[in-house]
């Protein structure tokens, strides 16, 4: 997996804040304080990062592209903050050989069967939930 950041744009209101992602139309999360906001950004634009990604969706440029990020506009915004979020997005695929007991590899492909994913999708999904859960996510 590789790290890109796209721009939020946070908004205090007045009891909580609101942020959208000028990249990502239509996405957008709150949090009572400014803290909470980041953590649901994140949740949010890993939400949808991984939606695209299910779909085979081109994702926006991000802030490491020439043209990432310059679709904000600060008059379309009452007192603004730009924050940077990071997203894990997908790398380059790698062929690997691994080994495994037989009985357990019959029981990961049928699980994969029975989701409609492949052997290499379910083990990946399978590392991403490991790295998630170690991380605390």
């Amino acid at each position: 997996m590789a790290t890109k950041h796209y721009i939020g744009i946070a908004e205090p209101g007045s009891d909580n804040w609101s942020l959208s992602f000028p990249s990502f139309p239509g996405v957008v999360t709150t949090g009572d304080s400014f803290a909470d906001l980041v953590r649901n950004g994140r949740d949010a634009l890993a939400t949808i990062v991984e939606a695209m990604e299910e779909t085979g969706e081109a994702l926006p440029p991000s802030v490491e592209d020439d043209d990432g990020g310059k679709d904000y506009d600060p008059a379309g915004y009452h007192d603004p903050r730009s924050v940077i979020f990071p997203v894990e997005v997908p790398g380059t695929s790698v062929r690997v050989n691994v080994t495994f007991d037989n009985a357990l590899l019959a029981k990961l492909d049928d699980l994969a069967r029975r989701q409609g994913d492949s052997r290499s999708g379910l083990l990946a999904r399978g590392a991403r939930m490991l790295l998630a859960a170690e991380r605390g996510n």
